[in-house]
């Protein structure tokens, strides 16, 4: 990581790049199919009961190509700026 870099910035540009590969490889997954493969990954909820309040803890993301491309694309640019 770049000296004085700011993480949320980081973080807020590779989520949002993510967002967006997605949304543009399905909207381009009939021309090239192979954008829009991939899986999803995670654990299913996992709830803690404390009798007084409850927290349900889940996680779960749908990676495909062309999200990897845009997170990696997100990089690139991060460390450039």
């Amino acid at each position: 990581m770049r000296k004085g870099g700011n993480s949320i910035n980081l973080i807020l540009i590779v989520v949002v790049s993510a967002i967006i590969g997605t949304i543009l490889g399905k909207a381009f997954s009939g021309y090239f199919p192979i954008l829009n493969y991939g899986d999803f990954i995670g654990f299913g909820p996992a709830t803690l009961d404390l009798n007084i309040i409850s927290i349900t803890f889940g996680f779960s993301a749908n990676l495909t190509v062309a999200g990897i491309i845009g997170i990696l694309i997100a990089i690139i640019i991060y460390m450039r700026l």
